[in-house]
Parts: structure tokens; C-alpha cells; sequence
């Protein structure tokens, strides 16, 4: 299979997955509403109707947390709780997910139902979170590695506190470069659990790495494409939500419609990402 036949397929496989998607993305809204309610609540209850968002409206104000005292310490601490547990709940919501996405894709025909996708990704979510967790200490040692211990080594060298210079800007983009290999070794090795049923973490990464070594230029490059896509499309869904956040009124509705509508874009290209692997590892 040819470099742009796979990533057209995969495509055509996320697009005809649109249902199970936007169970993810109604999950995914009900988690963060029932964290941004109660901050919301909470915020209402200090500021009233003063003209405390007006002067955040123009930048962070250390004056305001002065004059608002113990309570702006409370809002701090549960906009922080709030934001790490809607973090660590997300991981574990995408984890359960990709065990459902990753049976569709594993599929020789035909689709997978609502209750057949929950099924599935009841099934794979402890396995998926091992292979999940096991990757995030291998990236964590690859990254002390590659950026990490230069990093350590130029400061030492160097003298000053940050490392900095064109020496490291190397080690970046080495980085940057060796990702894919690992998000392909992740994704090949659900592949492969989801396909065979078998739960065991280093049997499936074997199978990962195996996967990688066939065709293995054709298979970096596709995943390397697809994560530079996802990249770029990520920084642009920041820079929309930082210039474009509404005051008030209907644009506020407006904007909820356009960030919930590129998140939903956002869900797609993950899934591409998940069903090219799938295709290229057939």
C-alpha cells in the first residue's frame, strides 16, 4: 500500500467513524462542564457584578488579587484542582476510547455499533493503559536522553542557567523527529491487542516493534505526516481560543459552537492517526 493510499484510507476509515466520535466528544463536554460549572459558580460568588473581569479583560492584575484577598487564593487553588483532575480524567477517558476506535479499525468490514464500541473499549482499557503508561516512561527516558542530560551538560559547560544556543536547537529537532517512531510502536502494539484479544503489554509491544521494522520508511513517514498535521492544527485551536474569546452575549454561543466544533475536528485526526496505523500495519 502506497504512502498517500494509506493515508487516504485512514481517513476515509475516521470520517465513517463520525458516530463514535462524537460519543467521545459528548463525554469529553460532560466532563469539562462539570468541572467549569462549579469554578464558574465559584468566580460568580467573588466577583459579583463589580469590575473585576473588566481589569482581567486587560491582563492579569496583581492589584485585584490584593483587593480580593483569601478568596482569590481559594479561586487559584480550585481553578488548579480543577484543571489536574479534568487532565488526568481526560487521559484516562481518550485511554478507554482508544480500545473501542482501535476495534473499528482493526475490522475487515463493515462498522461497529455504539454498544459494541463500549464494549470494546471496556475491554482494552486496562491493557491499552499499561501500553499507555509503559510509553510515557519510555518517552519520559528518551526525552531526559535526547534534551535532558544535553541540556544538563551545556549548562554545566556554559555556566549560565538556561540552556540555550544553536547546539541544542539539534537536540530539538532530533527529538521532534524520533516521536513518531514511538507513537507508531504505541498505536501498532493497541493494533495488535485489539485485533488478537491478548492483553499482554510486552507480547504486544514486540508486535509494535516488529510492525515498525517492515516498510519501515513508508510507516515513519505516515506518522510523521500525521503528527505534523496535528501539531500545526492544535497551535492553530490554541491561537483561535487566545485571540477570539468573546466578551459576552451571543458571540460568547458562538465561540462555545466553533472551539466544540474544531475539538470534534481535533477527535477526527487523532482517530486518522490511529486508523493509518492500523492500515499500514495490515
Amino acid at each position: 500500500m502506497s504512502f498517500f493510499t494509506t493515508l487516504r484510507n485512514g481517513a476515509a476509515a475516521a470520517v465513517k467513524s463520525y458516530k463514535l466520535i462524537l460519543v467521545v466528544w459528548i463525554t469529553t463536554l460532560a466532563l469539562v462542564l462539570a468541572v467549569g460549572f462549579p469554578i464558574k459558580s465559584f468566580m460568580n460568588g467573588i466577583f459579583g457584578n463589580s469590575m473585576a473581569i473588566e481589569r482581567l479583560n486587560d491582563g492579569f492584575d496583581l492589584g485585584l488579587a490584593g483587593d480580593i484577598g483569601k478568596p482569590f487564593g481559594a479561586l487559584l487553588a480550585a481553578v488548579s484542582a480543577g484543571t489536574f483532575l479534568a487532565g488526568t480524567a481526560g487521559f484516562f477517558i481518550m485511554t478507554f476510547f482508544a480500545g473501542g476506535l482501535f476495534r473499528r479499525f482493526t475490522l475487515a468490514w463493515g462498522g461497529l455499533r455504539v454498544s459494541d464500541f463500549l464494549r470494546a473499549s471496556a475491554s482494552n482499557f486496562f491493557p491499552f493503559l499499561k501500553v499507555a503508561l509503559l510509553m510515557m516512561l519510555i518517552i519520559g527516558a528518551y526525552t531526559f536522553l535526547l534534551i535532558g542530560l544535553p541540556a544538563i551538560v551545556v549548562t554545566v559547560i556554559s555556566g549560565s542557567g538556561i540552556p540555550s544556543g544553536k547546539f541544542m536547537y539539534v537536540f530539538y529537532v532530533i527529538w521532534g523527529l524520533g516521536l513518531p517512531i514511538w507513537f507508531f510502536v504505541a498505536d501498532a502494539s493497541r493494533r495488535w491487542m485489539a485485533a488478537t484479544g491478548c492483553g499482554k503489554v510486552f507480547r504486544a509491544l514486540g508486535a509494535g516493534f516488529r510492525a515498525l521494522k517492515e516498510r519501515f520508511w513508508l510507516k515513519y513517514g505516515i506518522v510523521l505526516t500525521v503528527t505534523a498535521i496535528n501539531a500545526v492544527f492544535v497551535a492553530g485551536l490554541f491561537w483561535f481560543t487566545a485571540v477570539a474569546t468573546p466578551d459576552r452575549g451571543f458571540t460568547v454561543f458562538l465561540f462555545f459552537i466553533a472551539t466544540q466544533t474544531l475539538f470534534i475536528i481535533r477527535l477526527l485526526m487523532k482517530a486518522w492517526r490511529y486508523a493509518v496505523v492500523c492500515e499500514a500495519a495490515r
